[in-house]
């Protein structure tokens, strides 16, 4: 297995690749939440915010890179798409940092 830095890297380069649209914010939770997918593991790049919360209820651990970049890329997923309850949901019952502020922005509505 790669090591955990190299899993971050290489996940934030294929967000910022796959969706160039969206933040930093969100590439950033992206990278974060593929590596926890693939070794169990949290951290990185800051966080966890609200989308990397939400990704950790819907991505198993242990999940090959491929499978949870395909999880976690899809445009209507708990990164890339619109807040949703479960969202709403994390925002109020975890600590979340490093949020987009556009998704603040939502969720503080």
């Amino acid at each position: 297995m790669k090591s955990y830095d190299d899993i971050l890297t290489r996940a934030r380069k294929v967000a910022e690749e796959q969706r160039p649209e969206t933040s930093a914010y969100k590439h950033a939770a992206f990278a974060n939440s593929v590596a926890y997918a693939v070794t169990g593991m949290s951290g990185g790049y800051g966080g966890p915010s609200v989308r990397e919360h939400a990704a950790a209820r819907v991505a198993r651990p242990y999940m090959t890179f491929e499978e949870a970049c395909e999880l976690l890329l899809k445009l209507d997923g708990v990164i890339f798409g619109p807040i949703t309850d479960l969202h709403r949901a994390m925002f109020r019952d975890e600590h979340c940092f490093n949020d987009d502020p556009e998704d603040l922005e939502v969720l503080n509505s």
